[in-house]
């Protein structure tokens, strides 16, 4: 079990380092650099890939096994590093190519180490398995973000991207050790009965490729699940998108920056998952969690603006200050991340079998949508209105999620009700 959960660890750890080099490193290495909060939001249109996987998931599911595109995603990735390390970062195109080809190989080995996990966890081990996606993502979150911002103020970028190359040979190795074979011709012989309606049902591919999401959208808290998931992210996602970058411009050092918001703060964000996970397990009562944890999530929401208002420069104090909110900020979101997600999963398995997994992505694909719209538009708000304005507006999205999550229909919260209640039976 244990083997299963630590080279699982490994490759959500590695998932994690392109999200932390582009949402933690990038932004504030191109702010210190003279970049305009405008050019740095318009970067994020380079995550499209993420939102488009579910496109091509069903290639990666037919052809070949998930050991063999998670293998071929690793010698792409390496590539790219040792092509973005003769990058320079001034040359916007070529390094927006280098950071799309990130993101385009990094979401297809998303989709094959998922796969991987169903397949090597068995269901007494979905618990570790879940543990092991949170940490291991959050891990590389922080190498790819705050240890290369520290590293940034010692060493220049091609020796950056030369390290970050290192680690992907590292976890080639490791997958070629390590990672089970998954080949589709490797069947269980008991869903030959399952294969064999399926082939009495067939239909043409356009029809069958349309009615499989017909179903998905047609299953009960689907669409205000959809709803929940583009919005519950906003405020708290631009608050800890700006205040980094605020912090810069009010002369603090981009290392000391890094330290506390990609590192100390990541460390607090799996803590949180790690407390959500717990309250979720023992609660059941998931919708009543997250409407508890979004409304305590107001508090660090409004000692940041108040920080942001009343700052003084060169203030000690008011560092210290915007510190702490932060990372109470980041606790809360690892709770409420972990609280929405299992949401999620609940609402995909209200869904029939034959669509869960495609349900579930769908849910994932359109969280990032929600996350990454909003943070292409955020510099250029910013730049308009100021950081202090732009504060407020956080803090009445985060309002708005409270208010979302009060509609949540019956049908999920009733399933909750009977899980409690089978429970204490």
């Amino acid at each position: 079990m244990f083997e299963n959960v630590i080279f699982l660890t490994c490759l959500y750890f590695i998932q994690g380092l392109p999200y932390g080099l582009q949402a933690r490193f990038l932004p504030v290495y191109f702010r210190s650099h003279g970049m305009s909060l405008t050019d740095i939001s318009l970067f994020k249109l380079l995550l499209t890939p993420w939102m488009l996987k579910a496109l091509w998931a069903p290639f990666v599911d037919k052809y070949g096994s998930k050991k063999s595109w998670l293998a071929w995603s690793m010698v792409g990735l390496i590539f790219t590093c040792l092509t973005g390390a003769f990058t320079p970062p001034k040359t916007i195109v070529p390094l927006a190519i280098v950071l799309f080809l990130f993101n385009l190989l990094t979401s297809t080995q998303d989709i094959a180490v998922d796969g991987i996990a169903i397949h090597v966890l068995s269901e007494a081990e979905l618990g570790y398995g879940n543990i092991a996606q949170v940490v291991g993502y959050k891990l590389g979150s922080i190498f790819g973000g705050g240890v290369l911002i520290w590293l940034s103020d010692y060493f220049e970028w091609s020796y950056l991207l030369f390290s970050l190359a290192f680690v992907y040979v590292i976890s080639l190795m490791n997958v070629a050790v390590l990672v089970p074979s998954t080949d589709n011709d490797k069947k269980n012989p008991k869903d030959k009965t399952a294969n064999k309606k399926e082939t009495l049902d067939e239909k043409p591919e356009k029809s069958w490729f349309i009615q499989h999401f017909i179903e998905i959208f047609q299953s009960p808290g689907t669409w205000w699940m959809i709803g929940f998931v583009l919005v519950y992210k906003l405020g708290e996602q631009g608050a800890l998108s700006m205040l980094p970058l605020f912090l810069l411009d009010k002369g603090i050092a981009a290392s000391s920056v890094g330290f506390w918001t990609g590192v100390v703060g990541q460390v607090l964000s799996i803590l949180g998952s790690i407390v959500g996970g717990g309250i979720v397990s023992t609660s059941r009562m998931t919708a009543l969690v997250l409407h508890d944890i979004c409304a305590f999530r107001l508090i660090p929401m409004l000692f940041t603006t108040l920080v942001i208002f009343s700052w003084v420069d060169k203030s000690q104090v008011c560092f210290v200050l915007a510190i702490i909110s932060m990372c109470l900020m980041l606790l809360t979101s690892g709770i409420v991340t972990t609280a929405t997600f299992t949401l999620m999963m609940q609402c995909s398995k209200k869904a029939p079998d034959y669509v869960q997994a495609s349900h579930y992505t769908t849910l994932a694909t359109l969280e990032v949508l929600g996350k990454l719209a909003f943070s292409v538009v955020l510099g250029s708000i910013t730049d308009a209105i100021g950081y202090e304005y732009v504060f407020i507006m956080f803090l009445v999205l985060s309002v708005m999620a409270i208010l979302f999550i009060q509609q949540c229909p019956e049908e999920l919260i009733k399933s909750e009700v009977e899980l409690t209640v089978k429970k204490n039976e």
